[in-house]
């Protein structure tokens, strides 16, 4: 694989799953800070590569790709050794149904409903938050939390023993449920699972960058 370019800044989770993937699989890569406080992406040079004005994206050698789960993907089925994507059919489509719940519950219905409430919109200037969406994002995250613990139960990852790009998809959003005060403690599965992701070296790596520009940010801010 030629050294990727990855477009978005490492504070949003979205670009944190693909850079903790390209560590996890050792594909030299080079990110580019888009998105927010950054800006461009309302430019037209990054609209030719994404359309939606959204992080992440990737180009790989003349090839662009937008959608986090796609990028998982195709970065891992690149790298067949690693494991990340299952060589089996069964494995694969226990993936992709894992990758879809993904962006249709867990995200878009429950964490990410939230995270927009009570963040992104004071951040971008969209006005107040909603209380209406952020109860109902709670209400989502407790039903789709149960469905990830009772899947949980006996398995070291989602798809048994194996790691694969479908705990990175869905992992990264455990650390934003906890800093929105949801009910994580409920979920014994979930934090026993969550830990072992914690464990990767790869993840500590992404966590510790976003920190360290998470503070800079608000340093910025407060000058």
């Amino acid at each position: 694989m030629t050294e990727l370019k990855i477009w978005g800044r490492i504070t949003s989770l979205n670009v944190r799953k693909v850079v903790w993937a390209a560590r996890e699989l050792g594909v030299p890569y080079e990110r580019v800070d888009a998105g927010r406080q950054f800006g461009v992406v309302n430019t037209p040079e990054y609209r030719r590569l994404n359309p939606n004005a959204l992080v992440p994206a990737i180009e790989d050698g003349g090839f662009v790709l937008w959608e986090s789960n796609a990028i998982l993907f195709y970065m891992a089925a690149k790298r067949p050794e690693s494991g990340l994507w299952p060589s089996d059919l069964r494995g694969q489509a226990d993936v992709l149904r894992w990758l879809a719940w993904e962006s249709a519950h867990w995200d878009a219905e429950s964490i990410g409903m939230v995270a927009f409430e009570k963040v992104s919109k004071g951040v971008l200037g969209l006005g107040a938050a909603e209380p209406a969406f952020i109860a109902r994002g709670e209400q989502n995250f407790v039903r789709f939390a149960a469905v990830l613990e009772s899947h949980l139960k006996g398995r070291t990852w989602l798809i048994g023993d194996r790691l694969t790009i479908a705990d990175f998809s869905i992992g990264a959003l455990v650390p934003t449920a906890e800093r929105l005060g949801l009910p994580l403690a409920r979920f014994s599965e979930i934090r026993r699972w969550y830990e072992g992701l914690a464990s990767v070296p790869a993840w500590r790596d992404a966590i510790a960058a976003r920190n360290t520009a998470t503070a800079e940010w608000f340093d910025r801010r407060k000058g």
